[in-house]
């Protein structure tokens, strides 16, 4: 089995590691599947060997008549030479590429939708709007990451029977809590969010409820891990607020590195404004931590019973309640994070992944 997996990028041990793992399970239940990562979201052309049963194509952007003759040069000889069974492509833009091209050369395509150009942008935007109903036409069956981006496809008027929703997994042997009791009131109460400096992630929200946790003296430290266009704008909040030795802007933390961070955290929060099912908030729950998340997204199938506090978005009050709550109820925290852990082991396996993602790829070659 050859799969042609399209996308703007796929990063091993980088900051879009599902696509790694998701394609590391795939080759370890599945040694007979083949892939060949196509990427045109990098800085020159090259060619690098995964593994045995990967090759990935790097290529630059499509910006120039040059890029884009070698783009359609590769994909001649991908389609006539690899031979893909299935193309899985990631994303609105790259899905109608490759639908448009699948289509062409008779094979069957997989759109992977995974967030805000799918369940954000075409209910505010006509033009996102018809490029996601394009993509949806094009191929034969759209993946989502979550439940509710399923229902977004329905309003897209996407066949209910096209769309399947699979949930990511997580790696446990790297996101595995260790025992932690959160009995103590005295020591400082450790907050973490994990996300992108930008507009829709709510930073500027998550500061102005830790200005009022310092007004009212709770001895809290919050710790945000991400870079993004959004930075100075933080950075000279953070100033304005006098919060410099509460808040701690770490910048860049590698994958590998972020099981570390998250063992010394009492609570993660995520007050986004729009979300497919953010992997940051499933990989806490994996090491135990409870969440507080804006009711958006996928994000309310992750909030469950006491591990998670659900609240609306743009709400600076409800974000500061949730944070209070759990400071206050040490027992909730713990039990919560218990919970939590057991949800995402059931739930997030790759193992699992791979497997309900091989069926669907036999059953499009077996129609084709």
């Amino acid at each position: 089995m050859r799969i042609l997996f399209f996308a703007t990028f796929f990063e091993y041990k980088g900051a879009e590691t599902y696509y790694t793992l998701e394609v590391d399970s795939l080759i370890k239940n599945y040694p007979e599947v083949e892939f060949l990562v196509y990427t045109v979201n990098r800085d020159k052309n090259r060619l690098k060997r995964y593994s045995e049963n990967v090759l990935w194509v790097e290529r630059k952007n499509l910006k120039n008549t040059q890029s884009i003759f070698l783009f359609l040069k590769d994909m001649v000889k991908i389609f006539t030479k690899f031979k893909p069974d299935i193309v899985h492509s990631v994303y609105v833009i790259e899905s109608i590429i490759t639908g448009i091209l699948a289509k062409i050369f008779r094979v069957p395509s997989i759109f992977h939708s995974r967030g805000m150009d799918f369940n954000y942008y075409p209910f505010i935007s006509l033009k996102s709007n018809f490029l996601a109903r394009v993509a949806c036409k094009l191929n034969n069956i759209i993946l989502t990451v979550s439940k509710s981006m399923k229902k977004d496809s329905l309003r897209l008027n996407v066949p209910p029977n096209k769309v399947i929703h699979i949930y990511d997994g997580v790696d446990f042997s790297k996101f595995n809590p260790i025992e932690k009791k959160f009995d103590s009131m005295e020591r400082t109460f450790q907050i973490l969010h994990i996300g992108r400096f930008s507009h829709e992630k709510r930073h500027d929200l998550i500061i102005e409820a830790c200005k009022k946790l310092r007004e009212d003296n709770i001895n809290f430290h919050l710790t945000f891990i991400g870079i993004g266009e959004l930075k100075n704008q933080i950075t000279t909040l953070i100033k304005n607020y006098d919060l410099e030795d509460y808040i701690e802007l770490t910048g860049w933390v590698d994958h590998e590195k972020l099981p570390s961070y998250i063992l010394k955290m009492d609570l993660f929060i995520l007050p986004s404004i729009t979300e497919g099912l953010p992997i940051s908030v499933v990989e806490t729950m994996s090491m135990g931590l409870c969440v507080v998340l804006t009711n958006v997204g996928g994000m309310p199938e992750l909030a469950q019973q006491i591990g998670g506090i659900l609240i609306e978005k743009n709400n600076v009050e409800q974000l500061y309640n949730a944070i209070i709550y759990y400071l206050k109820n040490p027992q909730d925290l713990e039990q919560g994070g218990k919970i939590n852990r057991e949800f995402i082991i059931n739930n997030f396996n790759w193992d699992l992944h791979s497997k309900k993602l091989y069926t669907i790829y036999l059953k499009l070659i077996t129609k084709n």
